[in-house]
């Protein structure tokens, strides 16, 4: 255990280290304006996504770990000025002394446990996204040597920025390390949410109240933590923002481009939300005095570039390989593309899937209404694993009213409102609204400025209260997890039992992995997850039921071409999905492993 933590930590150290570098070289030249906060924030995620844009077009052609290595320990020796110029400059103890002890100390447990957890082993079955693509694309990637989708798992063709990191932390740092990793970009996504809030003009203390009420938001967590990609994505859409509330030049321009890119290049959501960002900040900087219209094609041709530049080739990679720049196709692409390895019957049952976990708790009016509350109080509706607290329901409607004239404070009411109209009418899945979540925190601790500012002691008690409720109730949901985690990092005994607790069919793929001569594996049933399996695989039917070998429609029908496939094993299952294919085998395949529910065959 010891080693995989040193290990880890050794892998976050050099990821981290690299994106710094590269980061500070990428913002050193934004306006003066921008604190050193600012940079660091912004440059942190912008050297991340760099780096992953650079190991995703390397490894079209070959993905290795020596090619990893190569890539993060150049970002950092060609920055290594900026890196100890970087670290002569904080003074970490001044920042701690000026920090309000409340805050700051729940800041730090939550970010301490989440590093110390972070140390445990990602579990779960097929309805853990972690374990059924996010981790499961990196390991096939590093195996194989070049990153390409899955064929038997759709979702591995998603944008690809966070799993190509995972990827790396993986070849760096070990098979902990992209967990352990969650406390870095949680730290510096609340340090965006810092940046924001200080443009927005809360003051020193009330801003780290901001960040503490993200901090404790279960639903922020969540997407946050344990290999979950929708906190780095949220990152990204802020930082967009952040960029372009100042940007003054087109090369400034340029990085706002580049963080839109990001976004999109990060998750599908991004090609939503992007539009609407780029207009709003346009408007925002045209109502503050921004109207060079000699200069508003350049910009925008700045933007454009730079944005297509980062997110065109994950789209054009899927356009190649699979027929569809999306994949798996949104309703009406599957008829002006042909996307492999699905069927139009498989494209609509997972059209389907999507449609009822989006629903939430309606589309019409009424919800829409209702659905500040509904966000508060039902969030089981909404995926949302603890909800967001009472402060923006509270104190939020407050804040928008008190800034209705601060340009900046209204663009970022406006920005939220839409992307959540754009969440609304598409999926309903609560983590998806990050972004918008650490937006509500900024404006509701604006409203609870304004209501400080009235000196009116039970009007000011009250705030107090929704504020303490929030950050309360969240720490509690968010710690509930920690125990075990914390036990599995520091207890052998019990990271053992955690594994057959939580890892399905774990005699089989322990008895795969251990085996030398297991070369190739036939998995026969789709729910099975192939991300715990070290080996190379098979899955004729994949999770959700593309048809990964041609004119084989059954798992079945891939056994009789065993061997020519080069399959040394068979994995056979009894699942809620489906019983034992196998019932009469042949003198073909001898019964290596019988367990519960699991049997292995080896091909004679």
């Amino acid at each position: 255990m010891l080693l995989y933590s040193l290990h880890a930590v050794f892998g976050v150290l050099v990821l981290t280290g690299a994106s710094l570098g590269l980061g500070m070289w990428l913002c050193r030249n934004l306006p003066s304006t921008f604190s050193r906060l600012d940079r660091v924030a912004l440059g942190f995620f912008g050297g991340f996504g760099v780096i992953s844009c650079t190991l995703f077009l390397v490894g079209q052609i070959s993905f290795t770990r020596r090619i990893v290595l190569v890539v993060l320990w150049a970002a950092i020796i060609a920055n290594i000025k900026e890196l100890v110029h970087f670290g002569l400059s904080i003074s970490v103890r001044r920042t701690l002394k000026d920090a309000p002890k409340l805050p700051l100390l729940l800041i730090t447990i939550i970010l301490s446990m989440t590093a110390v957890t972070g140390l445990s082993e990602v579990t779960g079955d097929w309805n853990n996204d972690a374990v059924a693509y996010h981790l499961l694309g990196p390991k096939v990637w590093l195996r194989n040597g070049m990153i390409r989708p899955v064929a038997d798992n759709c979702h591995t063709a998603f944008p690809q920025t966070a799993e190509t990191m995972f990827a790396a932390l993986s070849a760096v740092g070990g098979p902990r390390a992209p967990k352990f990793s969650s406390f870095v970009t949680l730290g510096m996504l609340l340090l965006i949410s810092a940046s924001l809030a200080i443009r927005a003009g809360l003051d020193n203390n009330e801003v780290w109240w901001v960040a503490a009420i993200v901090a404790t938001m279960p639903a922020v967590y969540t997407g946050s933590n344990g290999c979950f990609i929708d906190g780095i994505y949220a990152a990204f859409v802020l930082a967009a923002i952040r960029v372009g509330a100042d940007a003054v030049v087109n090369r400034d321009w340029a990085i706002f481009g580049l963080f839109c890119g990001l976004a999109m290049a990060t998750k599908y959501t991004g090609l939503i939300a992007i539009p609407i960002i780029t207009l709003l900040v346009a408007w925002m900087r045209s109502r503050g005095g921004f109207d060079d219209r000699k200069q508003s094609v350049s910009t925008l041709s700045a933007i454009i570039c730079v944005t297509l530049a980062v997110a065109a080739p994950y789209y054009l990679r899927n356009w190649i390989l699979l027929g569809c720049p999306i994949y798996p196709p949104p309703p009406g692409f599957a008829h002006i593309c042909t996307p492999k390895y699905l069927s139009r019957d498989v494209i609509a049952q997972f059209h389907a899937y999507i449609l009822h976990r989006g629903a939430g708790l309606g589309r019409g009016l009424a919800a829409f209404i209702l659905l500040p509350y509904n966000l508060t109080y039902h969030t089981s509706n909404f995926h949302g694993a603890g909800g967001i607290g009472l402060a923006p329901l509270g104190l939020g409607p407050i804040g928008l009213v008190a800034a209705r004239n601060n340009v900046y404070t209204r663009t970022l009411g406006f920005i939220g409102l839409l992307l959540v109209i754009a969440w609304f009418v598409t999926q309903q899945e609560s983590r998806f609204l990050i972004p918008v979540y650490v937006l509500s925190a900024i404006v509701s601790v604006v409203g609870w400025q304004h209501v400080k500012a009235l000196k009116n002691s039970s009007a000011v008690l009250l705030a107090m209260s929704l504020v303490a409720f929030s950050v309360a109730y969240g720490s509690y949901m968010i710690g509930r997890g920690w125990p075990d985690d914390a036990l599995a990092v520091f207890s052998p005994t019990y990271a053992e039992l955690s594994r057959k607790a939580n890892i399905p069919l774990l005699p089989s793929f322990e008895y795969l992995n251990g085996r030398p001569e297991v070369k190739k594996v036939l998995i026969l049933d789709r729910s099975v997850p192939p991300v715990y399996l070290d080996k190379d695989y098979i899955k004729p039917v994949g999770q959700w039921g593309e048809l990964t070998l041609r004119g084989i429609s059954s798992p079945l029908g891939a056994l009789g071409m065993a061997r020519e496939l080069g399959v040394t094993h068979v994995l056979d299952v009894n699942s809620d999905v489906a019983p034992f294919q196998i019932i009469n085998p042949t003198s073909a395949l001898s019964l290596v492993l019988d367990e519960r529910n699991q049997r292995i065959y080896k091909i004679n």
